[in-house]
């Protein structure tokens, strides 16, 4: 017997979010090899053609919602328990954004569902999921034992590029039954910063640790995310001293991070930031001390202060991107 999946499809300023799409194509690959049926859902207002960029076979839903406001979490599960209902899912997959982290608890106990998060491999609903745990130093597996298994999914899913010639249906979801119903259902885009993209979803992020030795150190930072077009981030360390805000923290307090690149500065490399950073694909690591751990995690390291090396880097990348 087939297995039925639906996607929550986050809407941010009318597009699909990246991590959305990601976890879209790896249910795409996962159902493709196994003939199992898609479906997907999406909240709020949605440009023209947002959801061109998705592809695959399916039913893609759409609520548009009725007029300006703020989202309503439970609306949003109870909509997604309907369509879970009528088409006999059996497993919900989310992106581990802020929505998906409050979407995912409230979906598993309406639902009593088995919740998966984090899981880097894995197969189907009857084989195990596995995760990193103890700061990244041991790969655990689980195995759902409920009927339904709610998908909480970061960007350190193991998954090839998806590509496929088919586009998914459109189809309107009606949200007014649940207006009736007394649950508030209102939609407002989700705005984010001009300063640069959340660090869970950037493919280049520059980081800084307490070796950048100040706040204002930091804008050697973000001048070379920004000729990078990624994004900063900071260690643990780091914010605590409140040179960095808390979202930007990455390690196994902050966020789980897994960009194609990853450069570390001043960051000595404990534990708990390397569990953050163990799906990046290519580390490149800045510190004055030869014998900091983040050289052992680092594809590629610089022994120097890292207000030396720093604007001779920039330098350098200004000035490769000039000539291209």
């Amino acid at each position: 017997m087939g297995q039925y999946y639906l996607v929550y499809l986050e809407l941010r300023n009318g597009a699909i979010a990246k991590s959305s799409i990601d976890v879209w194509n790896r249910f795409q690959e996962l159902a493709a090899c196994i003939d199992d049926r898609m479906y997907g859902f999406a909240a709020g207002p949605a440009a023209e053609g947002a959801f061109d960029v998705l592809q695959g076979n399916g039913t893609i839903y759409h609520a548009a919602g009725s007029r300006s406001g703020s989202a309503s979490d439970v609306a949003v599960c109870a909509m997604l328990e309907e369509l879970a209902c009528r088409h006999g899912v059996t497993g919900i997959a989310l992106a581990s954004t802020a929505m998906g982290r409050r979407l995912a608890p409230l979906l598993s106990g309406r639902l009593r569902a088995a919740l998966l998060s984090g899981c880097r491999e894995f197969g189907g609903p009857d084989e195990a999921c596995s995760r990193f745990i103890h700061s990244g130093s041991v790969i655990a597996s689980y195995m759902p034992a409920s009927a339904i298994t709610v998908f909480l999914q970061g960007r350190e899913l193991v998954s090839p590029d998806f590509c496929a010639a088919e586009r998914p249906q459109i189809e309107v979801f009606d949200a007014a039954p649940y207006l009736d119903a007394g649950i508030d259902v209102l939609f407002r885009p989700v705005m984010h910063s001009s300063q640069g993209r959340d660090i869970a979803e950037a493919s280049v992020i520059v980081a800084g640790g307490r070796g950048m030795g100040s706040p204002e150190a930091f804008g050697l930072l973000e001048e070379l995310a920004a000729l990078f077009g990624g994004s900063v981030g900071a260690s643990r360390s780091a914010v605590d001293e409140g040179w960095r805000p808390h979202g930007e923290q990455i390690g196994q307090t902050g966020k789980r991070v897994a960009p194609d690149l990853y450069i570390a500065c001043g960051i000595s490399g404990a534990l708990q930031h390397l569990a953050g950073i163990a799906a990046a694909r290519i580390v490149v690591a800045v510190n004055s001390d030869p014998d900091a751990p983040i050289f052992g995690a680092a594809d590629y390291g610089i022994v120097g202060d890292v207000r030396i090396v720093l604007p001779e880097l920039i330098a350098a990348v200004r000035d490769l991107l000039t000539k291209k």
